[in-house]
């Protein structure tokens, strides 16, 4: 991305090559290839963008952006990452763990419904793991709950690459009773 300067203003922004005329003169596309160096750019007066900070949309943080500060040989414009309001994250973290839970359940809410229909003793391996699956839930919400800012938060939810491709599980978050009928 470049932009084009005039008396240290910026009056375009190109966020992909095009042919631009300037000054009366016809440049290709080709100017914002490595045909073209920065320094031969700036002689028209068009300086690339340079990004500072990293670009954030979770659960857990937002980004803004700064305006564009012209420098002698680049555009800046800082990344600006901005923690959420707490007490939204806790509630789309309480709201996730209910949806897992949810999803869950429901492969085996059948059990519930023939005991309930003709008096089917549900299998004793499915009624714990059904338990077991609550208990997870709430552990998950007291531990929500017991957090006082973002980063522990975060914490709950970290599962790296590395972890994930060393079969490992990161977090509490994560690891949820496995149903016993499921081969391993």
């Amino acid at each position: 991305m470049w932009a084009r300067i005039v008396d240290g203003k910026i009056v375009q922004t190109i966020s992909n090559p095009k042919p631009l005329t300037i000054n009366n003169v016809q440049y290709p596309s080709s100017i914002f290839t490595s045909a073209w160096t920065d320094e031969e750019r700036k002689v028209l007066s068009i300086l690339p963008y340079e990004y500072v900070g990293s670009w954030v949309d979770d659960m857990f943080y937002t980004s803004s952006e700064s305006n564009p500060i012209i420098e002698e040989n680049k555009v800046v414009i800082t990344r600006i990452k901005k923690a959420r309001d707490i007490d939204q994250i806790k509630i789309t973290m309480k709201n996730h763990v209910n949806s897992i839970l949810k999803n869950y359940l429901e492969q085996t809410d059948w059990i519930i419904i023939r005991e309930q229909d003709n008096s089917t003793a549900k299998p004793t391996d499915l009624a714990k793991w059904r338990d077991d699956l609550r208990i997870k839930a709430k552990a998950l919400e007291t531990s929500i709950d017991s957090k006082s800012d973002v980063a522990d938060l975060e914490e709950i939810t970290m599962f790296t690459q590395e972890m994930q491709d060393a079969g490992k599980i990161a977090s509490e978050f994560y690891d949820w009773p496995k149903n016993p009928r499921e081969s391993i």
